[in-house]
């Protein structure tokens, strides 16, 4: 069976992720592999204990976004959505042209990274971001980007990371605590899952993914109750959260069977991707 890194391994690769930030690569023309934490990708296993109560970190910032990344001006070719491939080689072009403007390699790099990964061309997009980190390592919305793209890749140990050193950078940023805390939440770090979650609840109450993820963090830590209030709260506010129809689901089974199956099913017909759904209802009809 695959470990689960253990919250302290988290924080370690957070710390080094993040010291590794503050010296940038030379840049070149040609790309350059970026510092990683060195840790495998782990499977989602619920952890071996229960958790002591969640306390939410401090919320005593503002609820905002990442700041922007650099907004050096680029060619309309290099931004504009409708042709990537044109897109791309503008963006390739711009790169060259910047030298060794680092504002000007993080904006050409970011906006090929976008054209990429419209593309469906993750892994380029990820080595493209990286390359824009190198130029601003301390900007939270480059790793956030990031962070996206490696949660895509199913690299949620790494995610989880860059997520980290975004709110390091911009502490109480509600997308990367809701993007840290559905990898905590897939990792089985259930109670960071919980807290993230809390965070986020604290700055925008209305928050129907934060009450969703809450909901199935809560459920698999077998908190039904609590899970079937936050899922309520989620549909409530989302009526297409297919996470909180999955928590309300899972936490009906022992007391309402066909509830659960039409909550699993509704979860399901909104988010085909969601696998342990999935196998749940084919347990559950066999």
């Amino acid at each position: 069976m695959t470990r689960i890194p253990s919250l302290a391994a988290i924080f370690a690769a957070v710390l080094f992720t993040a010291a590794t930030a503050q010296t940038t690569a030379p840049q070149t023309t040609a790309p350059q592999t970026p510092p990683a934490p060195k840790a495998s990708q782990p499977s989602v296993a619920a952890p071996a204990t229960k958790p002591t109560t969640a306390v939410a970190p401090s919320a005593t910032a503002p609820a905002t976004s990442p700041p922007a990344a650099t907004t050096a001006t680029l060619s309309p070719d290099c931004t504009q959505t409708a042709d990537r491939a044109k897109a791309i080689t503008a963006c390739t072009a711009a790169i060259k042209d910047a030298g060794k403007d680092k504002g000007g390699l993080a904006a050409a790099y970011q906006a090929r990274a976008a054209a990429q990964a419209a593309d469906g061309k993750a892994r380029e997009a990820l080595a493209d971001l990286s390359q824009a980190l190198y130029a601003e390592p301390t900007n939270a919305a480059l790793w956030t980007k990031r962070a996206d793209v490696r949660a895509g890749l199913g690299q949620h140990f790494r995610s989880a990371v860059d997520y980290s050193v975004a709110l390091k950078y911009a502490p109480n940023t509600i997308a990367a605590l809701l993007g840290r805390g559905d990898q905590y939440r897939r990792l089985g770090a259930l109670p960071k899952a919980i807290e993230d979650a809390d965070a986020v609840i604290k700055l925008d109450p209305k928050s129907a993914a934060a009450y969703a993820n809450r909901a199935y963090a809560e459920q698999r830590y077998g908190r039904d109750e609590p899970a079937l209030k936050d899922a309520e709260e989620a549909i409530k506010l989302d009526p297409k959260a297919a996470l909180a129809y999955a928590a309300r689901g899972f936490a009906k089974l022992k007391t309402d069977k066909q509830g659960a199956l039409s909550d699993l099913k509704k979860a399901l017909e909104i988010d085909p991707k969601l696998d342990a759904v999935n196998d749940a209802l084919k347990k559950l009809s066999s």
